[in-house]
């Protein structure tokens, strides 16, 4: 899933243990090279259950220091420290020595404790920029490293920032009646019928994105790009609207106008009571009703009479209308800042974790 939301990122692993930092993969962009080795790793602890020593974060946070000090000023570059462990054994201050360091190379600390909470790592991680966290549950564990730690932070403005051209290519996909040794890493060439092939150098390398083996050029596709670009303009946080305030106007000309149509009529479950007519073809727009999603087209807060149990009481010439609602359910209705489209919290889920663009700003019509 780390891939999946950044393509262009490269991810290694250090194994903290015995008081030394091993370096179990190097920073690559091989997804498959990562599982082989953390599956190997898993085995190797499964069949040496006591071999953990001691726990240096000192010495793991030099040598992934020393890692991310070679990368490209253009990318973030972060640390992510996962421990058990109640107290760390470090040849040297952590606090004088290493943390500077840090800071000068701008490496971002994110610790995250099986157990409990270090001090030392809750001071690393706020002067980084970073985040602490204590693991509750297993899905709390999940959502804190996929749902803080996948995203890249947001780019700091500095005063020796500079812009940088990336060159990239994009590679033709080749498919050959014999096989022939295709590049998988810097050291390993395997026999296959299919490889692409850089367009700087004419080498073949075996899946992307990677790095060309012979003249480095970075090798992606555009669905690489695309991904990652999100990370860059990212959609706007939504406000949330209350059901009980109309969005402009259009609401009462769209009520009126299908006031003496016979179609299937719909009420709001919860304040103010509002009941539209809708047309048989389609639910509803946004622009039409403000209390209807604009990707879904679902009508937010309310409930097609007859469909579910719903008590009708007439009351001085008023018609009130209440739904008998599981408990917790609540409605929420979410305006989009720039396009002023109203969606529900389904689709603005959907289109701030998976989609990554307003539909309804994209539909908009530049003027000529």
């Amino acid at each position: 899933e780390y891939y999946d939301q950044n393509p262009l990122s490269h991810l290694g692993f250090i194994v903290l243990r015995e008081g030394e930092a091993q370096i179990l993969t190097q920073l690559s962009s091989n997804a498959k090279a990562q599982k082989v080795a953390l599956q190997s790793f898993s085995m190797l602890a499964a069949a040496k259950p006591k071999s953990g020593g001691e726990f240096s974060l000192q010495n793991g946070l030099e040598v992934a220091g020393r890692s991310l000090g070679h990368q490209p000023r253009h990318g973030s570059r972060e640390i992510v420290v996962l421990f058990g462990a109640l107290s760390t054994c470090d040849p040297g201050n952590l606090l004088t020595e290493t943390l500077p360091r840090l800071q000068a190379a701008n490496i971002r600390v994110s610790c995250f404790g099986l157990s409990a909470e270090l001090y030392v790592c809750r001071k690393i991680a706020e002067e980084t920029g970073g985040v602490m966290g204590v693991c509750l549950d297993k899905s709390h564990f999940r959502d804190w490293l996929l749902g803080g730690q996948c995203t890249p932070p947001p780019a700091t403005a500095t005063l020796d920032a500079g812009c940088e051209m990336v060159q990239m290519g994009f590679p033709t996909r080749t498919v050959g009646d014999v096989p022939t040794l295709v590049h998988a890493t810097r050291d390993t060439k395997l026999l296959t019928r299919t490889a692409y092939l850089c367009p700087q150098c004419q080498a073949k390398a075996y899946e992307l994105p990677t790095d060309c083996v012979v003249c480095g050029l970075k090798l992606v596709l555009a669905p690489h790009l695309a991904r990652s670009f999100h990370h860059l303009f990212p959609v706007p946080a939504f406000h949330e609207v209350p059901l009980s305030v109309s969005i402009g106007k259009r609401n009462k000309a769209a009520a009126a106008a299908n006031a003496s149509t016979t179609n299937p009529m719909v009420t709001s479950s919860i304040g103010a009571m509002h009941v539209f007519k809708l047309d048989s073809g389609i639910l509803a727009k946004s622009k039409e009703f403000d209390r209807a999603c604009y990707a879904c087209l679902k009508m937010i807060g309310t409930t097609l009479i007859g469909d579910v149990t719903t008590k009708i009481s007439l009351k001085k010439g008023k018609i009130s209308a209440s739904k008998e609602k599981e408990e917790g359910e609540e409605v929420l209705r979410f305006q989009c800042p720039d396009c002023s489209n109203v969606f529900c919290a389904d689709c603005d889920a959907y289109l701030h974790d998976t989609l990554h663009n307003c539909p309804g700003c994209l539909s908009k019509v530049a003027p000529t």
